[in-house]
């Protein structure tokens, strides 16, 4: 007898034989409505659970984007009169103006990664990093945020490795620092620093000071005296400005895939700057899409400009505290320690 395995779908959690729909294991009536979405032409803008059945279309459409859903894995309709162009595939002005596909599929991702996360990291027993465990994390977190980017933009398998390894190398640190700011968000702590586990760190004094060597080991006010002033840099111009800026998923997913595309690096090669600048052109017209799609004043794509000015402002700071460790004996791992400090500009 063939015993067929059953598994639940990751939408709505009503059990299915093994299908995959769209990147994730799914009934075929959540994927249909998937499909029925993306292809809308006038999709549901707003929850309107109050004036029609549990879940409504929209929030529908967000337990669909959550669990996994990928919009770049649904075939779209075909143009009855299709226009055909010799120009480059990332021309801005072929992108329909409120397609998301990019944001979304990052958004998609970055679930995904998490539920990954949960697998990798579950063997740490720690309940508080210090310096040393949040650099470990990291960089035991990197490979699979790389396999994220990789999935979302797939213009990046066109690179040299130089490339590859240089934009990563520039994005990584200061996501790290600004990934916290969104856990601290999530978790309502603004005033605490989260390592990629998710983990909250030590107290700042506890946070070098226990990994210090024991006969190195300095004590609490001569820690405080070098390292706070990195912390109040870090919430008073960074941290405290990105949690009134008060940003949702997709905006956080524009922002990520904004902060790696960055053309301004002198380590990267012409194509690969001009790649780049010609990819934060297509992010920025999907963002306006989406907030033309939730009837926010497309003004807001501004507050994004100004979050890329803030990461940068801590990733100067965090060069600057690594040196620091160096000096008094704080351990990094070195493989962090070689990216924060890879001549960039």
């Amino acid at each position: 007898m063939v015993v067929v395995e059953m598994q639940l779908c990751q939408v709505c959690e009503k059990p299915i034989s093994s299908e995959s729909h769209f990147g994730i294991q799914s009934c075929k009536a959540c994927a249909a409505f998937f499909r029925r979405y993306v292809n809308s032409t006038r999709p549901q803008k707003e929850c309107n659970c109050g004036r029609e059945k549990n879940p409504c279309k929209y929030c529908k459409w967000e337990l669909c984007v959550n669990a996994g859903m990928l919009t770049s894995k649904v075939q779209h309709r075909r143009d009855k009169n299709p226009r055909t162009t010799s120009g480059s595939f990332l021309e801005t002005s072929l992108i329909p103006l409120r397609s998301i596909d990019r944001i979304a599929d990052a958004l998609g991702n970055y679930n995904e990664l998490g539920r990954e996360r949960k697998v990798i990291h579950e063997s740490s027993s720690t309940s508080l990093v210090d310096f040393y465990e949040y650099t470990t994390i990291s960089m035991k977190d990197a490979p699979m945020f790389r396999k994220l980017l990789m999935n979302t933009i797939q213009e990046l398998e066109y690179l040299s490795d130089i490339d590859k390894n240089n934009l990563f190398s520039n994005f990584y640190p200061k996501w790290t620092l600004f990934e916290s700011g969104i856990q601290a968000f999530k978790n309502s702590e603004i005033h605490t620093f989260f390592a990629a586990n998710g983990k909250p760190a030590k107290q700042i004094s506890k946070f070098y000071r226990d990994c210090m060597p024991s006969k190195k080991r300095m004590d609490d006010k001569e820690v405080l005296q070098i390292f706070e002033p990195y912390w109040n840099s870090y919430y008073g111009h960074v941290a405290y400005p990105l949690f009134e800026l008060k940003f949702d998923a997709m905006e956080l997913m524009a922002i990520l895939i904004l902060m790696l595309l960055d053309p301004g690096y002198s380590n990267l090669s012409e194509e690969c700057s001009e790649m780049c600048y010609n990819m934060r052109n297509v992010i920025r017209k999907q963002l306006k899409g989406y907030y033309l799609e939730m009837n926010i004043p497309t003004e807001r794509i501004f507050t994004t400009n100004e979050a890329l000015l803030l990461v940068e402002k801590a990733d100067s700071w965090l060069q600057e505290e690594v040196q620091m460790c160096g000096v008094h004996n704080v351990p990094v791992d070195e493989t962090f320690r070689q990216m924060v400090m890879t001549p960039k500009l």
